[in-house]
């Protein structure tokens, strides 16, 4: 095209329908997430040198830029991955906290009235209707167990059924985003060195998307496209090839594990996970639902067999020794899918202040066996032979292995993980309820010093002589004999212990003087063993020997609603790093409805005038016809 009014006008005329085109395109994609702002760049075509000057030649269009920051773009992608995963776990973690430490929820209203039940047991051990009222708060507060449990267990179930969901999510899009690559990189090819920019936007948008879901970093390709990688470095997308992600049971098959498939081969990547709603996933079950359940499960079980072991040491009112107060916790064990021996683990809770609120795996190398913690990899001390009658002791269990196990062969050893669900009342016949000392102490009558016998303790009432009458006979002033045999030495206050029962004699007493210990009546409104029940409640039974329940369960609730509260300051803190990250990106690549009517109406008046070049131009031509055929 050359120096004519025609050419110049005609070159203005495409150029600003060109920008006009833009400026619509712009307005009509304002709303359209991802999309970034384009812009005409126009440029002067070039004069021609003429004897006269230089002439020029018009205007021309050499690109339509995409207006994109790209340290921005990629904050923003870095941004939604710790947005949704704190989101999540703020969600989750809040819900938990509700739970464990609502006034109808949690443990500390039945907890408080189970053990007032038990006072007012101790002001009338021989009346039914209190004896009934203990066992209907025994009741009421193993359904608060089972009922947080239950609850624990619901969100756990949504959590399995969130992760396949966003699984499921980010598989669909690495798979556009690995066409949208094929795409991408056709259209560079063919552009002549013009970016396509639409496409462009499709794939910073799929970043931001496949990062909400789960943490991610990419590369860029020379050709536009993208590579992206999850798990500290394995591949999702590579170019036009999409790998995909599943879910799959965990080897003891109690959790979940997140497998990344490609190539024909799969590898496990959970512990690399992060970020996004499926690392905030993740941490909720790891952070907050399966602690919640094991400390929930540390309060089941140290009640139980406090209570048990208590109630055992009594008599009921059939005249009975006292059984469980409540069902026996169970360890859960669980073997590897991949073991290949047949041996066999059990284990009981046998201290509960050495009781833990963490999971264990109990591993066997051909020759010996090992324990780890679960959460931290520890290595866990085991001492013992393992044989029933030397079992293995750790962590507050009795571990008994037996079968035959092959080597690499392994157990999940979960202490307190479902104790609080399994929790229920062992006897409902409130005559079961053993209130009184099975053992009764007296002094003869004939007495002459002025020595006194305590009420009996039982230490061990398996003792099949328990129940047997017992005769202390004072052989001289500082000797006494049990039922005529032996010459034991005596100490003011001191222990002495008979068929499994501990009694102390304290004062002056004299030769001659005598001491009964007989068995308990039924009908006994004794209420020594129910004293020595609501005396649980005081007991630092937890933690080492640091907690009572109540303050336990105080510090789990308080621990629960930190964790919620930090993750909630957390979110707060993301969400204005998000917004302001936005805001720039707004400034740069966001379209602007002021902006881009004011670049119409200069480009349409551009346009307008580039019209009235070209008729000018007309004008003239036709002018000089005329002249010509004059």
């Amino acid at each position: 095209m050359g120096t004519d009014l025609l050419g110049i006008g005609s070159s203005a005329l495409l150029a600003y329908r060109t920008a006009l085109d833009v400026v619509g395109q712009n307005i009509a994609n304002a709303s359209t997430p991802g999309y970034s702002r384009q812009n005409v760049d126009l440029q002067n075509r070039g004069g021609l040198v003429t004897p006269t000057g230089d002439l020029g030649t018009g205007v021309q269009v050499t690109s339509v830029q995409r207006l994109s920051n790209g340290y921005v773009q990629q904050q923003l992608v870095e941004d939604d991955s710790s947005y949704n995963r704190l989101n999540t776990f703020q969600t989750f973690s809040s819900q938990v906290d509700s739970t464990l430490s609502g006034s109808s929820s949690g443990l500390s209203t039945p907890l408080q009235g189970f053990f007032s039940a038990i006072n007012t047991l101790t002001s009338g051990a021989s009346s039914a209707s209190t004896r009934q009222a203990l066992i209907a708060s025994g009741q009421t507060l193993t359904l608060s167990f089972n009922t947080l449990q239950q609850q624990l267990n619901d969100l756990d179930s949504q959590v399995s059924g969130s992760m396949s969901t966003t699984v499921g999510q980010i598989n669909g899009y690495a798979q556009q985003l690995a066409k949208l690559n094929l795409s991408i990189s056709q259209a560079t090819a063919t552009g002549d060195g013009q970016q396509p920019n639409d496409l462009l936007d499709q794939r910073d948008q799929l970043l931001r998307n496949i990062s909400s879901d789960v943490g991610i970093s990419s590369t860029t390709n020379a050709d536009g496209s993208v590579n992206v990688f999850v798990a500290n470095g394995q591949a999702l997308v590579l170019g036009v090839t999409a790998n995909s992600l599943s879910v799959q049971p965990d080897t003891f098959g109690k959790g979940q594990d997140i497998v990344i498939n490609g190539g024909g081969s799969s590898s496990i990547v959970t512990p690399q996970i992060s970020g996004g709603t499926l690392g905030g996933l993740l941490d909720t079950r790891s952070q907050v639902i399966d602690p919640a359940m094991n400390q929930l499960g540390q309060l089941a079980a140290t009640l139980s067999v406090a209570m048990n072991a208590q109630n055992a040491k009594g008599m009921n009112q059939y005249g009975q020794l006292g059984g469980n107060f409540f069902t026996p916790p169970q360890v859960a064990i669980t073997g590897a899918s991949t073991n290949t021996g047949s041996g066999t683990v059990s284990a009981t809770i046998t201290n509960t202040c050495q009781l833990t609120t963490s999971d264990y795996v109990l591993k066997y190398d051909g020759s010996s066996w090992s324990m780890i913690n679960q959460s931290t990899g520890a290595s866990v001390a085991l001492s013992g032979a393992g044989t029933a009658a030397n079992p293995f002791t750790a962590a507050g269990l009795q571990i008994v292995v037996g079968g035959s196990p092959a080597a690499g062969d392994q157990y999940l050893v979960q202490p307190t993980h479902d104790v609080a669900g399994a929790m229920q009342m062992a006897i409902s016949d409130p005559a079961m309820v053993a209130a009184a000392t099975p053992v009764q102490s007296a002094a003869a009558a004939t007495n002459n010093g002025s020595a006194t016998i305590s009420t009996p303790q039982v230490l061990d009432p398996t003792n099949p002589n328990l129940l047997s009458a017992t005769t202390i006979q004072f052989t001289g002033a500082n000797t006494y004999s049990i039922n005529g045999a032996g010459s034991y030495s005596y100490t003011n206050g001191g222990n002495i212990p008979i068929n499994g029962v501990q009694v102390q004699i304290s004062g002056v007493p004299a030769a001659g003087d005598s001491f009964t210990l007989s068995a308990n009546t039924g009908t006994s409104s004794d209420n020594t063993n129910a004293k020595a029940m609501a005396a649980i409640a005081n007991q630092t039974l937890l933690n080492g020997g640091v907690d009572t329940l109540a303050s336990a369960n105080a510090t789990m609730v308080t621990q629960f609603g930190s964790q919620a509260q930090q993750a909630q300051s957390q979110l707060t803190a993301e969400t204005a790093i998000r917004s302001q990250d936005q805001t720039q990106r707004d400034a740069v690549s966001g379209v602007n409805l002021d902006e881009e009517a004011a670049s119409m109406i200069q480009f349409q008046q551009a346009y307008q005038a580039a019209a009235q070049i070209i008729s000018t131009s007309q004008t003239l031509f036709q002018s000089l016809i005329t002249a010509l055929n004059a």
